[in-house]
């Protein structure tokens, strides 16, 4: 009754957004100056063949650029694995050659309103989850979403409502995707050869990276514009934009541009009770290219404190890229190209979300991820990250309780003056525009099945199974506020 009640309002809300991102998406266009100008926190450049920037500000995911053995043959090869295509149309409008790559770049000429904007990712979150995270990027711009399901994302009744929701395409665990992953160039090159045959992490990135391929392929063979890889514990955030849209950010960018960077604000959870991060968490902390320098290195050790480095996780931020010839995955968090060096520049104002460690159900989740010895060496072959390897050697060292006064030490932000420093010297920030779109999706979810299960009483009872399934969910394992189930 209670969810009823506020129903109208959530609804309304939604609306407004809607009519603001649809008033806005064509007419809107960010100003040249948006990308240029500073810098310290952006720039425009090319990105080298071994472009790695490793530090002490938290783990960095660059893997290497392209190898001698790139080019105009190779990609072409790399087209081959092309599946979903018939053999006429896999080089169909593909011009490989050099000269013909702006010819091929998406989106070039094209307004917001026109362009293709698709995310993948590799997920074995529950259904509620993935359904908020692809709601939410409808919203803002988004039209097609490639998703690798794992776990229990790979579910049966997972996969089914997740191929019933427009706009989404899955690919299941399995013979087919072994085989075309098997088919990868990236096998027989050194680029991310340091992440083979190793379990854990490295293993997932290895297949985020095969993943990736894969989409970047099917995107080219369906003329999508631009290419997004994140997590579904990510979320874009278009800031700067007055439509609140990626096509409008996308759309602003020059013509030679191919990769744009999103740099990562990390939540911070003000609570140990946090069970719906996409509503509960509103404290971000903002990247160092989009702070003032001093601040940060002056307030670098009060926001680190015992933790190993400034973010808990990564801190390079999410790629996206123009699909068009010779585009590869650069490890999860970057594209490269086999037939040029790219442009690259980075957002200004527009960022990437990361709810990273926001409940403490995600500290339970790291004591049986891995089955991994203690020692130093074999905790780096399990775990890219310094602060995941803290976390598995302290399961050793604490209990539960313990591990729980752990998580509120390091992680959890209760001094409030803490708070309002790092809020007012530009560290850190407020956003609530996630939250709010959140509550409208999942308002506007409720609405659509409702209706389907009026309409399916009316019609003697033959529900549509999309319905049933995106909004039965997984009760047991998810908070309510995530799905709608039958009294």
């Amino acid at each position: 009754m209670v969810l009823l009640a506020t129903l109208p309002a959530a609804l309304a809300l939604l609306a407004l957004v809607l009519q603001v991102r649809d008033n806005g998406i064509a007419r809107h266009r960010l100003p040249p100056h948006a990308l240029g100008g500073h810098g310290m926190t952006d720039w425009r450049r090319r990105r080298g063949d071994d472009d790695i920037d490793f530090g002490n500000r938290g783990g960095h995911f660059d893997v290497g650029g392209a190898t001698a053995s790139s080019s105009a043959d190779g990609a072409r090869a790399a087209f081959d694995n092309v599946g979903d295509a018939t053999p006429d149309k896999k080089y169909h409008n593909l011009a490989l050659t050099r000269e013909g790559l702006l010819n091929t770049a998406g989106g070039v000429g094209k307004d917001a309103e026109d362009l293709r904007v698709m995310i993948s990712t590799t997920t074995a979150d529950s259904l509620g989850k993935i359904l908020d995270w692809v709601d939410y990027h409808k919203l803002i711009g988004v039209d097609d979403f490639f998703v690798f399901v794992e776990g229990k994302a790979a579910a049966p009744e997972v996969v089914s409502a997740l191929r019933a929701t427009r706009g989404v395409r899955v690919w299941e665990p399995g013979a087919e995707l072994d085989a075309r992953r098997f088919k990868s160039r990236i096998w027989k090159e050194p680029w991310l050869g340091k992440f083979f045959d190793k379990p854990c992490n490295n293993e997932l990135f290895v297949r985020q990276s095969l993943n990736m391929e894969i989409a970047i392929q099917t995107a080219r063979v369906e003329k999508i514009d631009w290419h997004v890889h994140i997590d579904t514990d990510e979320l874009l955030h278009p800031a700067g934009d007055s439509a609140y849209s990626v096509k409008s950010v996308f759309a602003s960018l020059p013509a030679d541009v191919d990769l744009l960077v999103f740099p990562n604000y990390e939540a911070c959870p003000e609570t140990d009770t946090v069970k719906d991060p996409f509503r509960e968490v509103t404290l971000f902390k903002r990247n160092f290219d989009h702070v003032v320098r001093k601040n940060y290195m002056e307030s670098y050790k009060l926001v680190t404190g015992e933790n190993p480095n400034y973010f808990l996780t990564y801190g390079n931020g999410k790629s996206a890229a123009r699909i068009q010839d010779g585009l590869r995955p650069n490890g999860a968090h970057r594209f490269h190209n086999y037939l040029k060096t790219p442009v690259e520049v980075k957002a200004t104002e527009a960022s990437v979300l990361h709810y990273t460690y926001t409940t403490f159900d995600d500290i339970l989740s790291r004591k049986n991820r891995c089955d991994c010895p203690k020692d130093e060496e074999s905790l780096k072959q399990c775990f890219i990250l310094e602060f995941d390897r803290v976390l598995y050697t302290k399961w050793d060292e604490l209990d539960e309780t313990e591990m729980r006064a752990f998580y509120n030490e390091r992680v959890v932000y209760h001094d409030e003056k803490l708070k309002a420093h790092l809020l007012s010297n530009g560290l850190y920030s407020r956003m609530y525009t996630p939250q709010i779109i959140v509550e409208g999706v999942r308002a506007a979810r409720v609405e659509q099945a409702m209706n389907a299960l009026a309409e399916g009483e009316d019609d003697g009872g033959n529900e549509d199974p999309h319905f049933q399934w995106t909004t039965l969910g997984e009760a047991e394992e998810e908070d309510d506020s995530f799905v709608v189930k039958r009294a």
